[in-house]
């Protein structure tokens, strides 16, 4: 038997579930060995906006390799036998040839060997690192510079500024705080600015963007307009500076995994998203020099890298001003980098409170810091849950609505798990809804054959599209609890091959929800909800309306006001 240890995670299907309880069961060790690290580097802000602090699972393949570890623990404990370990990392083949040496274990340990495309794409991504990265910031740069007649001039009055993302579809049309300026005089809107981080366009595409931010209604504070063509040398320092960090010896179930975070650090696989977290850092330091008078920050929360930038700056420049982080979403409780740490509070690299969307949430928040100042904020993204509904499916066909995840592979392997035979979907339509950030091309061309002729995309608001919907289908997303939020049921996909992403929370009875591996367990399960009776019906819909209370708090004029503390 062979077993693949690689930063993707495609291990064994048959390790499958002792994978998924390895990564809960770790989930304090791993934490406790990076603020370990940390604790040697807290004042070096390159640390905190490297991907090894972060924690974030779906930019650093620490957790992953950790995991892998705790994996050939176990078998070698339960006497497994296996000839062969397959990795794609040099620091984690000389872990686990000094591992088995040490155990007696007789199996070699090789390297991965990448296809002609991915072994180009790993030649090029110094290049791109170095230059690519920096010269798109650049670009971005002088034409903030070149439309910056069209600015607006921010009050003298104290602002608050909230974090923001910026997207294809979502320019102009918030999607992260809808209804937040709908609880405002008008004087009080003239107070409130978006700061937007721009995501998923191409470099031809910036001019129309930054033009269409500056001529909106809602007011936003450009970047761009504050860093100094200086600031740009900084992320090449970075390159320089994160080489000089101190990182000890740390032993994970009492084997050293520094050599795996240098390897991360020194690497070109995660560097490059360092350099937007250190343009936040640097555009709040200039913010201070502009003299800009703040009484509120409020940041869009995931604590990845990027939020430790933002945040970072923040705390250390305006130190009188409350920091406010806002967890708007629901998602799998593997996403580590959502619960702050001892050490990350500490290091006042995170806010000064957070803000979770609902009363279920306020502990889970708590986990890796007990001290941590929580409280329940509206849930702006899913206010629609409260709403009356307006949409229901045809009653001639079942109509299963598929929302797939940001990340591109996995959205694919959704997709092929779901590609029936022809006689399985007969009376069914499936409605392929992409991630705002992912265009529904990139996904044609990423599943290479045949596009399914069941599978139909549809755009439009998530929420009137899963009212016309029987089923949902999906992972990791918000989504998934938004619908059952409804008491429209939802099935989950599993990873048979790493990590599965299961948002739902696990008080969530599994009635209304089932977890699905392979394409047998999803025809069970569609079946299973296609033939509910009436009075499953009604059970889901009294199930929906408990999760709707416990984990969707309402938006009200007094909790916008509340959330934005002018009251």
């Amino acid at each position: 038997m062979k077993l693949y240890f690689t930063a993707d995670a495609k291990i064994n299907p048959e390790h499958s579930l002792l994978f998924n309880k390895i990564a809960v069961d770790i989930r304090n060790v791993f934490t406790d060995n990076i603020d370990s690290l940390s604790r040697q580097n807290k004042d070096s802000i390159d640390w905190w906006i490297s991907s090894p602090a972060s924690r974030n699972i779906f930019a650093s393949p620490l957790f992953n390799y950790c995991c892998c570890l705790s994996l050939l623990q176990e078998l070698i404990n339960a006497k497994k036998h296996f000839t062969e370990i397959i990795t794609d990392s040099r620091a984690f083949k000389k872990i686990l040839e000094n591992y088995l040496s040490e155990r007696g274990v007789d199996a070699k340990v090789t390297l991965a060997r990448l296809p002609v495309k991915q072994h180009l794409k790993e030649l090029v991504r110094p290049i791109y690192t170095m230059f690519g990265i920096p010269l798109k910031q650049c670009v971005l740069f002088f034409i903030a510079r070149q439309t910056r007649y069209l600015r607006k001039s921010p009050p003298s009055v104290p602002l608050t500024l909230i974090d923001i993302f910026v997207m294809p579809g979502y320019i102009e049309k918030d999607r992260y705080y809808p209804g937040l300026l709908d609880a405002l005089s008008e004087k009080e809107k003239d107070a409130i600015w978006f700061v937007p981080h721009l995501y998923g366009f191409r470099m031809w595409q910036f001019m129309s963007v930054l033009i269409r931010l500056r001529k909106a209604e809602t007011n936003f504070l450009l970047k761009d307009d504050f860093l100094k063509l200086g600031d740009y040398w900084c992320l090449w320092g970075h390159l320089f500076r994160i080489r000089n960090l101190k990182i000890n010896p740390s032993f994970f179930r009492s084997v050293d995994i520094s050599p795996l975070v240098s390897e991360e650090l020194t690497g070109f696989r995660g560097i490059g998203s360092s350099y937007a977290p250190l343009l936040n850092f640097c555009f709040v330091k200039r913010l201070k020099q502009a003299g800009v008078n703040l009484r509120l920050v409020i940041d869009w929360f995931e604590n990845q890298n990027f939020d430790k930038g933002w945040n970072g700056g923040f705390r250390r420049f305006f130190p009188g001003v409350e920091i406010r982080g806002y967890q708007g979403f629901v998602v799998t409780k593997h996403y580590l980098s959502l619960y702050p740490t001892k050490e990350e509070k500490k290091s006042e690299v995170i806010p000064h409170k957070i803000l979770v969307v609902g009363r279920e949430l306020v502990e889970a928040a708590k986990e890796f810091c007990p001290a941590l100042d929580v409280k329940i904020g509206p849930a702006f993204r899913f206010q629609h849950v409260w709403l009356t509904r307006k949409y229901f499916p045809v009653r001639n066909e079942y109509t299963i609505l598929v929302a797939l995840p940001i990340v591109i592979r996995e959205a694919i392997y959704i997709l092929m798990l779901l590609a029936l035979d022809s006689k399985n979907s007969v009376g069914m339509r499936f409605l392929i809804k992409p991630h705002p950030a992912t265009s529904k091309d990139s996904i044609k061309e990423a599943y290479g054959s045949r596009w399914p002729e069941q599978f139909e995309f549809v755009g439009g608001d998530f929420n009137d599209c899963v009212e016309k919907s029987d089923l949902l289908i999906s992972n990791a997303s918000s989504a998934c609890m938004e619908t059952l939020a409804k008491g429209i049921p939802v099935i989950i996909i599993g990873n048979s091959y790493g990590l599965t992403h299961n948002p739902v929370p696990e008080t969530i009875t599994d009635d209304i929800w089932q977890l699905c591996y392979s394409q047998e367990e999803i025809n069970r399960a569609i079946q299973f909800y296609k033939n509910r009776g009436h009075d499953n019906i009604k059970e889901h819909e009294a199930i929906g309306r408990k999760i709707r209370e416990g984990y969707f708090e309402p938006v009200t004029r007094v909790a916008v006001r509340k959330f934005l503390q002018l009251m």
